[in-house]
């Protein structure tokens, strides 16, 4: 039997088990109940608060019109919630009182019976004016039910846990008495005989575990011995490996003792200095290898740790006996003893490669990788110094904000190769027109911004720009290409255009794009109407939100195209326009590049090409069979995953043959990206409708790669079809297209014809199909079914 110990684990644990149960077990009785009582409860006037802030607002925007019947339709509604009991509404304008419930019950029974009540003030939406008040009466059932059952599940709980509680402290109790058993045999360990200790470790429980553990702590005691005897070889070893990892970090290390100037180095240090080892370094060689211009700073340092007795970092530049430089980062930590005796232990890493990436990372961090020049963020740093300085000494400064001329459609026809090395080629042209004092910038893209600090008179300004528009427009030499470039360009002054950089670069921004808007290659100086039309433009991007949300103002109209043999309407061009609500017609040219910059081109493309097949179905069903349809595809369409789903689906739905339907492109979009391009293409053919080059002529086509896209059509751009009765080169131009579609087995579509003399010349060339005004400009649905049944080509 083994005697209790009040001091033992044992007695200690289970007292500690009974103790905290029995505290626990009060605590939860005393407190529980309030706390899951308020928790529901807190959810139930939750639920209140959710119904009231639901319909609070409704009731007031009726109550605020006089809605009465929308009012008791609402109430009448809340009041199905089997959970809500009343509903009182004061309306404090006509000072009458609404009382909706099922029951006989008023609000004080209600409320005398703990029933959940909920007042809610109603103010007019507009006005802020208080309308009324509304009072809630929710029954409080649910939450008396909760309650029973929490009490019912909270005693069983108590009782099991108390049950529990009494096993594990019969079992605890159980396995810590063998721990008197493990102790005697411990106290009779000889550690200078060590031995395993002879206990039964037969059973499974943490005893025996312990047990087997100090039969292994023995073991270990044995082998310590034995290894021991390898200790000595082992720190030789170490000392290699120690050799081999300052190598592999280029890490070496050092000692110097100023009393008997003696200075260790290690081998790796040597490496580091490209000296050969062993050569007797002294402290003065050894410091002679700093650089001259960290010279004073470093021993100044070193002299400082010295005479405090502390540590020092340094970073600083080396140059070795072959002339190159390094960069070293030294830790030394100078120990004083108390004969007053020095000792400087330190190590030193090469950190030459971490110096060229950190200067690297700084050169991305502050300059463009393309043109090497100044980016937005060292531009916004050199800003604000000149902002200040500018502050002081009451100068002003400006800022040039440029972008180039259709440098999108360099990218697209020429490829970005060429046009980065155009980008390259200007920032040289305009890094030699500023003056050093000068900063110029590239933000991305094709824009530049250059800022021009102290300036004495506004007339520089205009000099410069006129200089740099004037410079840039000439014929540039790009590779085996010959470009011009042209530029818009805005200008800020500061003060008069702002006093932030962020309002310059803004400001000047605002009047590059009035200077694009106005033709480009020219220069605009900010003014306050400029940001008045950037507003208004703003606006009416907005518009064009909603217009291609609604679809109800995107209408298409038709131009008819004319076949030459038949003289017969053969189809018509579906063309896009806006019925703004207040600005009337708006035509293509006036919004389709903000759907383009917005994102909406898709969607507005998609409801082009529905409304357009939706159209065809009409003729068809009118007995207008056979006409075709063509539909232009935007760039942005064209890079649209969707684009062959969204047609194909639009074929099936509304029953149209694919032969009917013809899609237009650009000569841009067709280059552009070679392997899509004949991907879509394909999908498109696939389907079975016809593929058209619009204004063909215009762009850099390739021949070969024409050959091999699946073309039907080839559309001759309008400014060679208006020159061909008194231009020669254009009516060469005109009839070479002709010829060439013909010979690879496609037809073409002369647009722009305007005048009867472009009839007959294009049908003696052998054109295919006419289009343009001199048959009808493009016109909307219903005038294009009265233009079917009245054409006849004789009357023309």
């Amino acid at each position: 039997m083994i005697n209790m110990n009040f001091h033992s684990i044992t007695f200690k644990a289970v007292t500690h088990i009974f103790t905290f149960s029995i505290l626990f077990i009060l605590f939860i009785t005393f407190f529980a109940k309030n706390i899951f009582s308020d928790a529901y409860m807190s959810l139930e006037e939750e639920k209140v608060a959710i119904i009231t802030t639901n319909i609070s607002p409704s009731l007031a925007l009726n109550m605020s019109y006089s809605f009465d019947e929308a009012v008791d339709e609402i109430l009448t509604t809340t009041l199905k919630n089997k959970n809500v009991l009343l509903l009182q509404l004061e309306n404090f304008e006509t000072k009458t009182t609404k009382i909706f419930s099922d029951d006989t019950l008023g609000i004080k029974e209600y409320y005398n019976k703990k029933e959940i009540l909920i007042k809610e003030e109603l103010y007019d939406p507009a006005t802020q004016q208080k309308l009324g008040k509304l009072t809630l009466v929710y029954s409080n059932d649910d939450y008396d039910a909760y309650m029973d059952d929490f009490n019912r599940w909270f005693f069983l709980g108590i009782v099991s846990f108390f049950i529990s509680i009494m096993i594990l402290a019969y079992l605890l109790f159980k396995s810590l008495k063998n721990l008197s058993i493990l102790d005697k045999s411990l106290k009779s360990f000889n550690p200078n005989k060590p031995k395993k200790l002879s206990l039964n470790i037969t059973n499974n429980d943490e005893v025996s575990s312990i047990s087997k553990s100090a039969n292994i702590m023995i073991d270990n005691i044995i082998n310590f011995i034995n290894s021991a005897q390898n200790l000595n070889r082992q720190l030789t070893q170490s000392q290699n490996h120690l050799k081999d990892a300052q190598r592999m970090a280029k890490v070496g290390s050092w000692e110097y003792n100023p009393q008997t100037h003696v200075l260790n180095l290690s081998d790796e240090y040597y490496r580091i200095l490209g000296i050969k080892l062993n050569k007797t370094i002294t402290w003065s060689d050894f410091l002679d290898y700093i650089d001259k211009e960290d010279y004073l700073r470093v021993t100044s340092l070193i002299n400082k740790a010295v005479e405090k007795g502390s540590y020092f970092d340094v970073n600083y530049t080396i140059n070795l006996t072959n002339s190159k430089q390094i960069y070293l980062q030294t830790n030394a930590k100078v120990r004083k003893k108390s004969d007053g005796s020095v000792t400087i232990t330190g190590i030193s890493m090469d950190i030459t490669t971490d110096v060229q990436n950190k200067r690297i990372i700084e050169k991305l961090a502050y300059f463009d990788p393309l043109t090497e020049l100044a980016n937005r963020t060292l531009l916004q740093d050199r800003m604000f110094k000149a902002l200040q300085n500018a502050k002081r000494d009451n100068d002003k400064l400006a800022v040039i904000f440029l972008d180039l001329d259709h440098f999108k459609l360099i990218n697209d026809t020429l490829g970005h190769s060429v046009g980065d090395e155009l980008l390259i080629h200007v920032s040289n042209i305009l890094q030699n027109l500023i003056r050093e004092s000068d900063t110029l910038s590239r933000l991305g893209g094709d824009e530049f911004v250059i800022l021009l600090p102290a300036i004495t008179d506004s007339e520089d300004i205009h000099n410069i720009a006129s200089k740099i528009q004037k410079t840039l427009q000439i014929k540039h030499d790009i590779g085996s290409h010959q470009l011009y470039a042209t530029s818009s360009i805005g200008v800020a002054i500061y003060p008069e255009h702002g006093k932030t950089s962020d309002e310059l670069i803004r400001n000047a921004d605002t009047a590059m794009y009035e200077a694009k808007s106005d033709g480009r290659n020219r220069y605009k100086i900010y003014s306050q109407t400029m940001g008045n039309y950037i507003d208004k433009q703003l606006h009416l991007e907005q518009d064009l939100v909603d217009a291609v949300n609604s679809k109800d103002q995107i209408e298409v109209f038709y131009q008819p195209k004319i076949d030459t043999i038949t003289k017969k309407i053969s189809g018509a061009e579906a063309l896009v326009r806006w019925r703004h609500p207040t600005k009337g017609l708006v035509f293509p040219d006036d919004f389709i590049y903000m759907a383009e910059s917005t994102g909406l081109m898709v969607e507005l493309g998609n409801i082009i090409t529905q409304q357009a097949i939706i159209q065809l179905k009409r003729w068809n069903d009118a007995g207008f069979i056979g006409l075709k349809m063509a539909i232009n595809l935007s760039a942005r369409q064209f890079q649209d995953d969707t684009l062959v789903s969204f047609v194909d689906s639009m074929l099936k739905k509304y029953a149209i043959d694919p032969t009917q339907i013809e899609f237009e492109i650009t000569e841009s979009i067709s280059m552009s990206n070679m392997q899509a391009t004949l991907r879509i293409l394909t999908n498109l053919k696939e389907l079975g409708v016809s593929i058209a080059i619009d204004d063909f002529g215009t762009g850099h086509s390739s021949l070969a790669y024409l050959k091999k896209f699946p073309i039907d059509t080839l559309k001759i751009d309008k400014s060679f079809v208006m020159g061909i009765t008194d231009d020669d080169e254009d009516k060469v131009i005109a009839q070479t297209i002709i010829s060439m579609a013909h010979s690879l087995g496609m037809k073409t579509v002369a647009e722009g014809v305007e005048t009867l003399p472009h009839v007959k010349e294009l049908e003696n060339m052998g054109c295919d199909l006419l289009q343009g005004y001199f048959y009808s400009k493009p016109i909307p649905k219903n005038d294009f079914v009265e233009f079917l049944q009245n054409f006849s080509q004789e009357e023309k």
